[in-house]
């Protein structure tokens, strides 16, 4: 009975495969337009105040003094915590400021005081001209054959000296004519000239001072005197630059203050290392520390955030999502502290470079939320739903 059974099957298929009819293949429906492209675009984050910021010191140390406690308003720059050791880089940097109060004071000296100086200069050089016109009249050679090097050498100065005169007094008489005149140029061609002559003079004058092994008469170190007076005035005088200042002395006082002004930032610099300072006005969340004991260079001690505004930062908005996603779009935030609740939201940044997030690539999009709440708090997890309509 068995075998019969199984005979007539196989004939019912057999005959059913002959007729031709088969089964109908499912149809697959396209994809409909809503779900190729979602009108929303959704992620996870986390809830975070902006700006925020983690603070910890440059270096280690002891902590000698807290001053400030989780809640309290700071303003910006305010210092919440000192390290030990702090009292001689506050003394370095004052004796720095006062160093460099002090140079400038002699800077602003030097050149309220030009037109002085200016003045004491002018006045100086014609003292001493008067001085050595008084003694160069007086001054004879004598007998050539007897006279000695130095005094050989003194008569050349006096000669130059007035022929270096006559050709400035020259030259002076033709400075209301233009510079492209011939008497004037030829003039100033034979000054220039009479100058280099009379510093030449004057070298030689020195270099004989210095071999001379005769005792001088009082004529000669009176004239000797004269002659060095006119020639410190001379040059105190060619020293003055256009703002009648000394180079040498305004170098001078420039170097001090550039000094001082390096120590003062050397000084703030290492005062850093000994403070914590909060950046910008905010509250502190939490500040794990207290006096006496060791901090840790780089080790977060302190979150300062203003919590006035809040943004919301993803980690999961995968590639294939982000081309949808642009500045200005609205997004709903959810909170798992507070189910059922939304809180409206705005794109405000997104970061172009990827990052691999659970072998996807991913990108950071913060959104900035429309209003603040006081129960938010940092680091709270969020799920964001964008607007990519």
């Amino acid at each position: 009975m068995k075998k019969l059974t199984l005979t007539l099957a196989v004939i019912a298929l057999l005959l059913t495969a002959c007729t031709g009819t088969a089964t109908p293949a499912p149809t697959v429906e396209p994809a409909t337009q809503a779900e190729t492209n979602p009108s929303v675009v959704t992620a996870e984050g986390k809830l975070l105040p902006a700006p925020a910021v983690e603070l910890a010191f440059a270096q280690g140390g002891v902590v000698a003094e807290v001053l400030a406690q989780p809640g309290d308003k700071v303003a910006a720059g305010e210092v919440l915590a000192r390290l030990i050791g702090i009292e001689t880089v506050q003394a370095e940097l004052a004796a720095g400021k006062l160093e460099q109060v002090n140079a400038q004071v002699v800077l602003d000296q030097l050149q309220r005081n030009a037109l002085l100086t200016a003045s004491q200069s002018e006045k100086a050089l014609l003292d001493a001209q008067k001085a050595y016109e008084s003694e160069s009249n007086g001054w004879n050679l004598g007998n050539i054959d007897d006279a000695t090097d130095l005094e050989l050498t003194l008569d050349d100065y006096v000669t130059a000296e007035q022929d270096y005169r006559d050709a400035r007094d020259k030259l002076t008489s033709l400075l209301d004519k233009d510079e492209t005149n011939r008497e004037r140029k030829d003039a100033q061609d034979d000054f220039d000239s009479e100058k280099k002559a009379l510093a030449e003079t004057y070298a030689d004058l020195l270099e004989s001072i210095a071999d001379n092994d005769q005792p001088l008469d009082e004529e000669q170190v009176t004239l000797l005197n004269a002659i060095a007076a006119l020639e410190v005035a001379r040059q105190n005088q060619s020293r003055l630059d256009a703002q009648n200042l000394d180079p040498e002395k305004l170098a001078a006082a420039e170097a001090r203050l550039a000094a001082a002004t390096t120590h003062v930032t050397a000084a703030e610099a290492a005062l850093e290392l000994y403070e914590l300072r909060a950046p910008f006005a905010g509250t502190v969340l939490s500040f794990d520390l207290t006096a006496g004991e060791a901090a840790l260079p780089g080790l977060p001690v302190a979150f300062l955030a203003d919590t006035a505004v809040w943004t919301v930062e993803t980690k999961d908005l995968a590639e294939i999502d982000i081309a949808s996603v642009s500045l200005g779009q609205t997004a709903s935030i959810k909170l798992d502290a507070f189910p059922g609740e939304e809180f409206p939201a705005t794109v405000t940044a997104i970061d172009p470079v990827g990052q691999e997030y659970l072998g996807d690539m991913t990108y950071k999009v913060t959104l900035t939320l429309d209003e603040g709440d006081p129960r938010f708090m940092w680091n709270m997890t969020a799920t964001v739903n964008v607007d990519v309509k």
